[in-house]
């Protein structure tokens, strides 16, 4: 989430001198999932039945200037006019037939503003942050699942894990939890009031895909079922997953496409400059991956793609 009031805190920190601190100083270990692999690999499994049952699941929205989404600075944005943007914040459950139930990213909590300092707070105000559910709600009578997989480790894709038994592991990208940034500290380590008490967080270990064609594959179960993607940039380890589902193949991109206008008409994200290369890098792998196998489903980071239903 961004935000021009953050936009000017940060500005006022580095005129300070604000030392950048890491995004979670929470305890961190290695994967004990996932077996590096190539997209070729990957490609050839859509040619199998999948096995895996899918859901999304809608827990709330905020509202933000166009300006948040897409990178002003970039003179390819100059035709897009002006205005608001809806964004949603959402989980995806899978049910794999052997291995049970994992989320891919968790929602939010219902308990989390009370964890977060007044400057996080006043933000989330500002946004007009709506939560719809929270993720307790959710789960009601339904079963817990096994692990998280984030996305990525912005508190917007974490923050249901409040709700959830705190020896559940969670998996993430290499490189989220270490990000540093100035605004860590001055926004209260948000990750942190978010992890305490929780197991070591557990880092994928890509290796270079030699197909060239993404940073990184994995086979998260070593059955083709799942398959996890390093696709940096909006954070350094940011990770997409392709689940082939009973329903078929679903592409869950993150923010490394987070709005229509990013998918559908290739508009760059603001991330700092040092990841703009990146962040363009894996946009264009996904989307044309995703063109290469038009039987994928995709689901960007808080946006429905153009005829989807956002339920």
């Amino acid at each position: 989430m961004r935000n021009l009031a953050y936009l000017a805190i940060a500005t006022v920190l580095l005129a300070l001198g604000g030392c950048a601190t890491p995004a979670t100083r929470h305890p961190l270990i290695a994967a004990d999932l996932g077996a590096p692999s190539s997209t070729e690999r990957m490609a050839a499994s859509l040619s199998r039945p999948g096995v895996v049952g899918f859901e999304r699941v809608r827990f709330a929205q905020w509202t933000g200037g166009r300006g948040g989404f897409i990178d002003r600075d970039d003179p390819r944005t100059a035709a897009i006019p002006e205005g608001f943007e809806t964004s949603v914040i959402y989980a995806y459950v899978i049910d794999h037939p052997t291995r049970g139930r994992y989320l891919i990213d968790a929602g939010v909590s219902r308990d989390l503003q009370a964890r977060l300092n007044p400057l996080m707070r006043k933000g989330l105000a500002d946004m007009s942050v709506r939560v719809d559910r929270g993720l307790a709600e959710w789960l009601a009578g339904r079963g817990a699942p096994r692990a998280v997989f984030l996305t990525h480790l912005h508190f917007d894709h974490v923050g249901g894990v409040l709700d959830l038994d705190p020896a559940i592991p969670i998996y993430l990208g290499p490189g989220d939890a270490r990000e540093t940034h100035a605004m860590n500290g001055l926004l209260g380590y948000p990750i942190d009031a978010i992890l305490n008490g929780r197991a070591p967080l557990r880092e994928w270990s890509f290796a270079p895909d030699p197909d060239g064609r993404f940073a990184g594959v994995l086979d998260v179960f070593g059955d083709g079922s799942v398959w996890a993607l390093h696709t940096p940039g909006h954070s350094p380890g940011s990770t997409a997953y392709l689940i082939n589902t009973v329903d078929g193949p679903k592409l869950v991109v993150g923010d490394a496409v987070h709005t229509r206008l990013g998918w559908d008409e290739a508009m760059p994200q603001p991330v700092p400059d040092r990841a703009k290369p990146d962040a363009e890098q894996s946009a264009n792998r996904l989307r044309r991956f995703a063109a290469d196998h038009p039987t994928i489903e995709v689901f960007l980071g808080h946006q429905t793609r153009a005829g989807q239903v956002d339920r």
